[in-house]
Formats: structure tokens, sequence, C-alpha cells
């Protein structure tokens, strides 16, 4: 909307009310005076009357230990009496829409009437309509009152139904093939072809024309076309409490699964432990402490816990010097590459506005464009909402500690971004473990913008790439970098994290090998742990000796270090970044560490660590000085993203299961049960092969390598485990075994010679074969065969369509929600569908000059509306008067006789011989 532009002088006239018509020239000012002179007159007349009525006792009126005869007195009284003073200030108005506001206050009420802010309800969730980074909601979030949830399912296609049957009817995708003598081909052309060029040819050759084939009954059939029939057969036999279920055999896995035990939901959905949680960010400061003391624990935290400005520390048992260098290795890999890392990018500016996407494009030349359309792809694959790439990064920009670097906040951004994504329902399978994936790529390729540095720092050729490894999760290298008090509590449960660590210890000392005199001063620590009836006092005054000594020497050899370390010509702060874990490797076996902590809550907690020495000593002293920790409120927890505007999260509990979040267990463990059937390797054990033969069943038991197999990203731990496709290798190979096991014991005694016509008939002339297979052919009878593939990939034969539709029909489980009936007309696929939670949100709508504004939170609606209206603030110099009467100052007049007012009081008759003030 366009605003009036007002000129200076109309500026000031709207300030001091200059160029009206002075009053006193006007007819309201004539009028008002004949007035007063006919309420005067009357006034006198009724005043006589009332003294001569009541001359005995007369209203005096006190103030000040004074009688004054009149209110007027009193006033006049007091405002002769008072000391003055002009006092002049610089001060702001406010110009809006040609009005002009005193302060700040008057104009925000001026605002909040002119756009006003209500709140209605709505069915829909609102953090699935943000449309901008201000937190703005698109109109869909409104609903109406016609608006009713209704079940949708989902089609083979993607598509939402709104029946069952319809969308069953959009699995029956099956194909028609022509089976002939074990060989599949997917036209009758084709089929035809294969008859005319292969079959006929064999017949009609004079060496080839007999084949070998095994009698059953009336049919005589190859080895290939028995083996695919049995291969077609053969069913995996899932165990669950000693029962067994085959592969997408509904009826089967109802019977078996139907009363699943906690102890199989448990293993798989886990509560999330404190799920509203806020996120802090903890600056840590040794202050003056000069040994080689070290904070241990994450910077960056989610608690349930509202954290003061300041921890608290207090000593706790120690921990195991050895378990310390994983913590120590990575921190030295973290402040190497932070150096680096600033060197190479400049600073970003994280605003407000700013998305984690953002900042990877300022990034463009530090990562490769294959691991960023990687990225883009899992994100479009994973229909996130736009306001998560926001929320990820939301107040990094407020933190102002130079150890928060934008390669952290990169890694912050993240972390948070994957626990979003467990939010929202995907159809993609471990959703976040595949975004957490793509995350890897971009954070090894900035490791590797210094390959050659991270080459030797991780002891490989390959750089960074060793993070690269299945066993390493985001999370590890999160660890690495913002928490690694993870591995130090951990004890080094996580075998591939613990080799990188003890890598990168291995490279320190060939690096420090280079160092003269580096032997001699090891030497020098363990001699002075080993001397007898020494106190704590000699055993830190000799440590800080040797360490300038360490510091020193390492300062001498810098050139050396750095030629080491690919980086010539660099100025890093080598000595503080070797001489502690390089101390702690040459005297552990001497030493403990004194440890103190700070909890944080259950899961998390920060150590504070110096080592010192095995025998009894006095405690060190730690004063205030040298621990400092500051904490920083970031982000809210991804609790409230789900529940409705107002919900109490205190008692809400979160549970997690295959990447998603849910708030109710029975929700996670429907989506488990389902999970079973279409995967049922990944949660159950595959005990063995069946296959009927002669209406008799056999079993093949498979290996326990198989039975017994951890499937990668099926549980929490995936130290030991196989991917899923080396799995399905495994079990065909076994499958074959079976195979082979079946076809000698049951076909092959049955073995004969025969001229073929490939129809399953067998001929002793080859003639006879030859007018057989022309015939048919002739009138196409070929072996017709239903071949379907299900949505895990599958393959199941039926000899007729109606056995394969009913197959269909009785085993593939049809998805379904309730959604908002009107959300249809809008888009027809099932996932871009909202689900109707059953819960009613508030949201906010701003009438923003007559257009309708909707926001998830009324801080929101201010924010928008600040950030957009068009005010002016006009500075200038003012004079003010300041009364004084006594000990009381006033800077207002009117403020002053509403004092004066309030302290007069009216007395009947005097009570001593004071004069009366008139």
């Amino acid at each position: 909307m366009a605003k009036k532009k007002l000129s200076v002088r109309e500026i000031v006239d709207k300030i001091f009310s200059v160029g009206q018509k002075p009053i006193w020239k006007s007819k309201r000012f004539i009028s008002l005076i004949s007035s007063v002179t006919l309420l005067g007159a009357g006034g006198i007349t009724a005043g006589c009357i009332l003294a001569s009525q009541n001359s005995s006792v007369q209203t005096y009126y006190q103030f000040d230990d004074k009688y004054f005869s009149t209110k007027t007195a009193a006033v006049a009284y007091a405002m002769s009496s008072a000391q003055r003073k002009n006092l002049s200030y610089n001060t702001n108005n406010y110009l809006f829409e040609g009005q002009v506001f005193s302060t700040q206050s008057k104009l925000n009420d001026y605002i909040q009437e002119r756009f006003p802010i209500s709140t209605i309800k709505t069915i829909r969730n609102p953090g699935e309509y943000v449309i901008n980074s201000s937190g703005e909601l698109s109109r869909d979030v409104l609903s109406a009152s016609y608006e009713k949830p209704t079940t949708v399912y989902r089609g083979n296609d993607g598509s939402a139904y709104l029946t069952k049957d319809e969308a069953a009817s959009t699995f029956y995708n099956y194909q028609k093939v022509y089976n002939i003598e074990g060989q599949i081909r997917y036209n009758e052309y084709e089929a035809r072809e294969l008859y005319e060029n292969s079959i006929k040819k064999k017949l009609e050759d004079s060496l080839t024309g007999k084949t070998t084939c095994y009698l059953q009954g009336a049919i005589c059939q190859t080895e290939q076309e028995i083996k695919n029939w049995l291969r077609s057969s053969v069913k995996n036999g899932f165990e669950y409490r000693g029962q067994y279920f085959s592969d997408y055999n509904f009826s089967e896995f109802l019977t078996v699964m139907n009363s699943i035990d906690e102890y199989t939901v448990n293993k798989h959905v886990k509560e999330v432990i404190n799920p509203d949680k806020n996120s802090y960010w903890i600056s840590q400061d040794k202050g003056n402490d000069y040994l080689n003391s070290y904070f241990i624990g994450p910077k960056y935290v989610e608690t349930t816990q509202k954290l003061p400005g300041s921890l608290k520390f207090k000593e706790v048992s120690s921990f195991t010097p050895s378990i310390f260098f994983a913590p120590l290795a990575f921190g030295a890999v973290d402040s190497i590459n932070n150096l680096l890392f600033r060197e190479k990018v400049q600073k970003f500016d994280w605003n407000s506005w700013t998305t984690i996407i953002d900042y990877l494009n300022f990034l463009h030349n530090n990562i490769s464009n294959e691991n960023y359309q990687k990225l883009i792809n899992t994100i479009k694959d994973l229909r996130l909402p736009q306001n998560i790439f926001q929320d990820s990064v939301t107040n990094l920009g407020n933190i102002k500690d130079d150890s928060f670097t934008d390669f952290h906040k990169l890694l912050v951004g993240m972390k948070r971004m994957l626990t979003y994504t467990k939010v929202y329902a995907s159809s993609v399978t471990n959703g976040a473990t595949k975004l957490g994936n793509a995350f890897k790529g971009i954070i090894v390729d900035i490791l590797n913008n210094n390959k050659e540095t991270m080459g030797v720092l991780m002891h490989s050729d390959k750089g960074a790439n060793e993070l690269l490894d299945s066993g390493i999760s985001f999370d590890d290298i999160y660890n690495m970098f913002l928490n690694q008090g993870a591995f130090f509590e951990e004890g080094g449960n996580n075998r591939k994290i613990w080799d990188i660590a003890q890598k990168i210890q291995s490279s320190v000392d060939n690096i420090m090998s280079v160092v003269d005199g580096a032997n001699k001063i090891a030497d020098g620590y363990q001699n002075l742990y080993k001397k007898s009836n020494t106190s704590d006092k000699q055993i830190q005054t000799g440590r800080k000796q040797l360490s300038h000594n360490l510091k020193s020497a390492i300062g001498s050899a810098m050139g050396k270090i750095l030629s080491k370390l690919k980086l010539v010509g660099k100025a890093l702060p080598i000595a503080n970044i070797f001489s502690g874990i390089w101390e702690l490797s040459k005297t552990f076996s001497f030493i403990s560490l004194k440890t103190l902590e700070a909890k944080i809550d259950h899961n998390n907690s920060i150590y504070y660590v110096t080592p010192t020495f095995k025998l009894p000593i006095l405690d060190i002293e730690f004063t205030s000085s040298q621990l400092k920790t500051s904490v920083t409120p970031l982000a809210t927890s991804a609790l409230n993203y789900m529940l409705p505007s107002g919900t109490n999260a205190k008692d809400q509990k979160l549970y997690e299961f295959n990447d998603h979040y849910y708030l109710s267990k029975a929700a996670a463990k429907a989506d488990l049960i389902r999970q079973i059937y279409l995967h049922p390797e990944r949660y159950v054990s595959n005990r063995k092969l069946m296959i009927s033969i002669m209406a008799k069943d056999v079993p093949y038991w498979l290996p326990e390598t198989i039975s017994n197999a951890n499937i990668c990203g099926t549980t929490a731990d995936d130290s030991n485990c196989i991917n899923q496709v080396d799995y399905d290798s495994a079990v065909s190979a076994e499958k074959d075994k079976f195979i082979n096991q079946i076809f000698t014991e049951h076909f092959k005694p049955k073995e004969q010679s025969f001229y073929l016509d490939g129809f399953g008939n067998y001929f002793l002339s080859k003639d006879e074969a030859l007018a057989s297979l022309a015939e048919n052919v002739a009138l196409g009878n070929f072996a017709v065969t239903y071949r379907y593939q299900t949505r895990t990939g599958k393959v199941f034969f039926a000899n007729s369509e109606t056995e394969m539709v009913n197959f269909i029909n009785n085993n593939e489980m049809i998805d379904n929600k309730q959604v908002i009936n009107s959300d249809l007309i809008t888009t027809s696929h099932y996932n871009n569908l909202s689900d109707y939670l059953g819960m009613k949100f508030d949201i906010y709508t701003l009438d923003y000059y007559g257009d309708q504004k909707y926001f998830m939170s009324e801080q929101q609606a201010w924010n928008y509306l600040w950030n957009h209206i068009n005010y002016q603030t006009l500075n200038f110099d003012a004079t003010m008067q300041e009364f004084k009467f006594g000990t009381n100052a006033f800077f207002n007049k009117n403020d002053f006789i509403t004092w004066i007012n309030a302290k007069i009081v009216a007395v009947q008759g005097k009570k001593d011989d004071r004069k009366v003030v008139n």
C-alpha cells in the first residue's frame, strides 16, 4: 500500500500543533466566554445563599501542613513553591500512515489496532503448509465446516483411491509370458521365433536331435524346465516363536504374527529418550590452565533440561587413559580442519532467512557436483517440507563463539535436519539413514579439500574417504568434531572408529619423530612420574617445564612438521594441537586422569580432564577462573513439530521405528508388522527353504550365517551386518544347492532321451516331433504363464489370470490413511496428501491491508508485520520541565497537578489559628 510522504513543515506542525487558528479568535471561544459569564452569575447568587445557611462551619483544604480556602489556592501554592528546571534531551517520534507517535509503545498500540491478529482453528497440520522462511502458511491450511476426514487407499501407481478394490486393481500389472522348456518369452512373436529358430533347428540337426529329458507321467521335461519350476516353487521359511510362514502369504503371516510379542516390538520400536528436547550450544574455555587439560563432551546438546547460563563441575571417578586417545585424536583432526577450512572458505552470514541449502550453494567450489546432486535427489525423494531447511539452521548465527565455526554450524544443521526428517512420513525406507549417507559425502568432500593432509592424519591414501565406510554413520562423523565425549564414554565400542583413532595416534607419533629432543622430553615425563615421594605440586611444576620445552622444540621443528603434513607455507599452532596427545601417548602407563563432570541430563555430560600420576596425592585444585562454560539456547524440539499448538509436551511420549517418529507405540507397531510382511528377512529368522514334492513337504535348513544374519540398517548395531544384495545372493546360492538336491533325488532317476517338440510331448522319431511342433505352433498351443513382481522385487508365477488375481487380492497389503476429503481436489497422489490427525490446531491470521496472512504462531505474525510495515523514525532535540516539590520530582506538569490533588485533604473548620492561604 502506498504511504503518503509528509513534508518537514507538516511533520513539525503535527508534533507541535503549529499552523492552527488561534483559539481566542474563533467563534467557539466567544461562545465559551459567554457561557462562563452566565454560569458565573448564577454561581455567585447560589454561593451567597449557601454561605448564609452554613456560616457556622467552613470547609478548608489542607496541603503541606497549611490551610487553604480553596483547592485552586492549594494547587497555585504548590505550583509557585516548586523548584523548576528545564532539561534538554534527544528523543524519537515515529511517523506512520500520516500520524506521529511520541513513543514506540504508542506506535505499537496503534499497529495492534490497525493490523489485528486473531486465532482460528483448523483440522490441518500447519507444519505442512509453510510457504516461506517467514513462517507464513498457505491459504490451503484453512479448513471449512463441510470438510471431513475420509479414508483413501494407496494404489500401485502411487495414486489415492476411495475404495480398497479400486486400489487393489492397480496391482494387476502381471505379465502374460510364454514358458518354453524353461525359457521365458514375453510375447507370442518371441515364442514363435524360439520354436522356429532354436527348437526346430535342434530337432533337424542329426547330431543333436535327441534331448535328455525326465519323464513325469505323460510328459518329458528338460533339466532347465524342471529346475525353473522348482525355483519358482521353493519358499523361504521364516520362523517366529516356533511357527513358520512363507514369502507373500498373508494368511500364513497373520496366523504366525497375529500376536507379536513385546520383545520383538521393543527390539525395533524404540522410545525416544527425552522427546521434548531443546538444543543448546556450550562454549568451553579452560581459562588460564597452562597444563594439557581438556574439555570432553558435546558442544551442541539436545536435552529436556533447562540449562543455566554456565555449568557446574564435580569430581567423578577417572577413566582409563587409553580410552582418552580417541577424543584427543579427533580433536586434533578437528583443530587442523577448522584452521584450513577458515583459510579456504570465507565466513558465511547465518542470518534469519538462511537455509541449509543456501550454505551448501555457498560451498559449491568445495564440494563435488556428484555428492551435491546425490543430496538434492535424496531430499526430492523424501519430499521434505520447505520449512525444515530453515529450521535446521535457525539461531546458529546468534552464537558468538570463535570455536563454533561455519563447518560446525553445517554439522549441527545436518544433525537437526536428520531429526526433523523423522517427523514426516515418507515412502522411502530408512529415509533418514539415506539422508545421513548423503551428508557424509558432503562432509568428506570438505575434509578432502586438504586430502593429502587428511591422508597423513588418517594414515591412508584415501584421505577422509576412510569415513565413507558403511560401518561409520553420520552420527559417528558428527561426534568426531562436536561430541568427542561419545567415544570417551563408549570406550571404543565402534571398532572402525576406534581403528581410525589409533591411526591418527600413529600419525602423530610419526609427525613428532622429526622434533629434535622429543625422545629426551618423553624420558623426562616418565622419570618425573617414576620418582617416589613426589608431591603433586612438584609433579605439576615439572610438567609445566617439560610442556614448555616440548612446545619450544615443536616450534623449532615447525617447517619439518608442516612438510610432513603436506602444509608447507602454512602457519598453524601445531604445538597446541599435538603436544597434549603426544604427551599422553608417552606416559599413559604412569598416569591416571583426574576427571570433573558437569551433568546435563541422564544421557549427556561434559568432562574436564587433566592427567595426574597414579601415586596417592593431594587433589589438584581447580579455581573458578579455569573452568568456564557459556550456554546459549538454539532450537525447539522435534516433538513440538508433531503436536498441535498449545499442547503440553511434558508427558507426551515419542517412538522411533525405521527412521520415523510416532506419537503412539501402537502406530509404530502397526508399521513394524507391515515391514515384517514386506521384508521378513530383516526382522525374523529365515530358517529354511521349503517345497512340496508329490504332496510331501521337503525342508532345507539354511546355515546360521543366513538364518541369524543381521541385515544392514535393520538394527541399531551395524558392526557385523550384511547388506541386502549380499544376503540375497547367499540365499540364492543355497536355493541352487537345494534345487540340485531335489532334482538329483526325485527327477534324475527318470532320465530318458527323446525327440521333443517343445510342448512337453516326446517321440521316438524326429519326423513325429517336427510334425507335432509345426502343428502346435500353427494352433498357438503355447504354454502360457502369468508372472507378477511384487513391490519388494519378489517374483511369483500362476497358471491362470484368475489364480494370479486371487493371489494379489489375498496377499498385497493395501496402505490406507485418513485425509481431508477436499484435499483430493488438489492432488490425487497418496504421498502428497496430508494425514488427518484427528486434532484441531491453532493458527494466527493477520489482516495486512485487507490481505489475510496465516502463521503458526503469534510471534511469527508480529515478525512478519515489523519486517514489512514502513514507518519513519524522527529523531530531534527537545526540552522538558522538571517540577521538584520537597523530595518529589515530576517531569510532566499534569502528573505534578494530579499528585497535588491527591495530597489535598478537605476538612470542616480549623483546629488551630494558622493563617488561611487564599
